[in-house]
C-alpha cells in the first residue's frame, strides 16, 4: 500500500508523436521494457526532486515485477551510496493504460546492444564490439531533449558509423538535464534505457565501454565531488535490476574497465573520426573548452596515442591565464602516485585499493607525464607551475620510462577485458 505522505514522481511522457522510435513503449507488448525505462526515468528525476523536498518516501509508477522487496533494497542502497540520502520507495499502479496494437516500426534484432554517447570511449566501444561480435550489434544513444548540441554532434558521428561500419545506432529519448542539472545517476538511466531496448529486440549482451580511470575515478582533493556516472556500484545496481526485470540471463561487457584513456584511444581503428567525438563536460556550445577534466585526459591521451585530436578553445598546459585547476590536480595526483603512493591520503587511494586498480592508475599516471614529454620534445613551452611539476617528477622517474610507456600504448601492448559479468 502506498503511504499518504509519499511524493509521487510524475510518469514520463514519451511523446510518441514526436519521437516515433519511442512508440513501442506505449504498447502492452513492451510493458516490461517500459517498466525498466520508468525506473531509470524516475531515479533521474528523483535526484533533482530530492534537493527541493523534505519527503523521503517516493512513489514510482508502472511496475510489474513480483520481486519488489529485492528491487526496493537495491534502489535504496544505490541512492544512499551515490547521494548520501536515505529514502524508501513504493510502487503505484500506472494511470495510463497501454495499447494493444501492432507495431509499425521494424527493428533490427542483433544480440548485442552497445551504449553510445558520442565520446571517444563509446566510439571505440562500437568498433571493438563490431569486431568481437562479428557485426551483430546495435548502438543505443540516450538523447536529452535540452541537449541540442550534444544530439547534433552525436547524430553526425552516428551517420559516420553507419557509413563506415554499417552499424545502426538507435535513439532513446530521456528526460531533460535542465540548467545546472548535472546528474550522478545519468549512467544508471543510460544502462536501463539500453536494457529496455534489449527487451524489445531480445538481446542478450550489453556493452558499456567506459575507460578505467573514469569508472574508478578517485578524489584528487578532500572535498572533491567526483563523477559516479559509471561507478561500479551504479553499474552493478543497474545490471541487477535489468536481470530481475528481464527475467533471463544477460551478459554485461566492460571491455575497457582496465584500460587508460590513452590505451582506449590507441585501440580505435578509424582514428580519423576522433576529432568529431565530443568529451567536454560542457556541451552547451558543442565545442571543447579545454580546461575541464574530460578535455584534459582526452587531450593527454591523444598525445600519447599519437592521433589527431579535436580543437580546444583554451590550453592550460601553456596558457598562464587559462583555468588550470583540473590539470594541476591531475598532475599532482599522478606525481604522488608515481613517487610516494604509500604516503597518499586515504580519500585519494580508496577506490584504487577497494577495487585493486593500482596498476591501472600507475599506467594512467605515466600516460599523463608521457604526453608532457612528447610536448617537451616539440619545444612546447609549459606554464611555470606545469613545468615545475614535470621537472620534479620526470627528473626522478626518468624519461626512458615514459618513452617505454609511449611505445607500449602505440603498439597496443595491453589486454582488453573480454569476459562478461553474468
Amino acid at each position: 500500500m502506498v503511504k499518504n505522505n509519499s511524493y509521487k514522481i510524475p510518469e514520463f511522457n514519451f511523446h510518441p508523436s514526436q519521437h516515433k522510435e519511442m512508440k513501442m513503449f506505449e504498447l502492452e507488448e513492451y510493458r516490461v521494457a517500459r517498466d525498466i525505462l520508468e525506473i531509470g526515468f524516475s531515479f533521474f528525476e528523483l535526484e533533482k526532486i530530492i534537493k527541493t523536498t523534505t519527503d523521503r518516501i517516493f512513489q514510482i509508477s508502472r511496475f510489474s515485477s513480483k520481486n519488489q522487496t529485492f528491487l526496493k533494497e537495491i534502489l535504496s542502497d544505490l541512492f544512499s551510496f551515490v547521494l548520501l540520502e536515505k529514502v524508501s520507495f513504493e510502487f503505484s499502479q500506472p494511470n495510463k493504460k497501454l495499447k494493444n496494437e501492432p507495431l509499425e516500426i521494424k527493428y533490427q534484432k542483433p544480440k548485442t546492444v552497445v551504449l553510445f554517447s558520442g565520446g571517444i570511449d563509446s566510439y571505440s566501444g562500437i568498433e571493438w564490439a563490431n569486431n568481437f561480435f562479428k557485426k551483430d550489434i546495435v548502438g543505443v544513444f540516450c538523447a536529452h531533449s535540452d541537449q541540442t548540441w550534444s544530439i547534433h554532434i552525436t547524430n553526425k558521428i552516428i551517420d559516420n558509423i553507419l557509413t563506415s561500419h554499417k552499424v545502426h545506432v538507435n535513439t532513446v529519448y530521456v528526460p531533460p538535464i535542465k540548467k545546472g542539472g548535472y546528474s550522478q545517476l545519468r549512467g544508471f538511466l543510460y544502462i536501463l534505457a539500453a536494457g529496455a531496448y534489449m527487451e524489445v529486440i531480445n538481446a542478450k549482451n550489453l556493452v558499456l565501454s567506459e575507460c578505467g580511470p573514469t569508472m574508478y575515478q578517485p578524489k584528487f582533493g578532500l572535498f572533491d565531488s567526483i563523477t559516479m556516472t559509471t561507478h561500479p556500484v551504479v553499474v552493478e545496481s543497474a545490471f541487477l535490476i535489468l536481470k530481475e526485470l528481464l527475467g533471463r540471463p544477460i551478459n554485461l561487457f566492460l571491455p575497457f574497465e582496465n584500460l587508460t584513456k590513452a590505451e582506449v584511444i590507441s585501440e580505435i581503428g578509424s582514428k580519423n573520426d576522433i576529432p568529431n567525438t565530443h568529451s567536454c563536460v560542457s556541451q552547451r556550445f558543442g565545442t571543447h573548452d579545454g580546461t575541464c577534466y574530460g578535455c584534459i585526459i582526452r587531450r593527454l591521451g591523444c598525445i600519447v596515442a599519437g592521433v589527431n585530436d579535436a580543437n580546444y578553445k583554451k590550453d592550460p598546459i601553456t596558457d598562464e591565464k587559462a583555468n588550470a585547476d583540473n590539470l594541476l590536480s591531475l598532475l599532482t595526483f599522478s606525481q604522488n602516485l608515481l613517487l610516494e603512493y604509500k604516503n597518499m591520503p586515504y580519500y585519494q587511494t580508496e577506490n584504487i585499493e577497494s577495487y585493486n586498480k593500482f596498476d591501472l592508475f600507475y599506467r594512467f599516471a605515466l600516460d599523463n607525464f608521457s604526453a608532457l614529454l612528447l610536448l617537451k620534445k616539440q619545444k612546447v613551452k609549459f606554464t611555470s607551475v606545469v613545468n615545475n611539476i614535470y621537472n620534479e617528477c620526470v627528473g626522478t622517474i626518468g624519461e626512458y620510462r615514459l618513452e617505454q610507456r609511449i611505445e607500449i600504448v602505440r603498439n597496443k601492448k595491453f589486454k582488453i577485458n573480454q569476459i562478461p559479468i553474468t
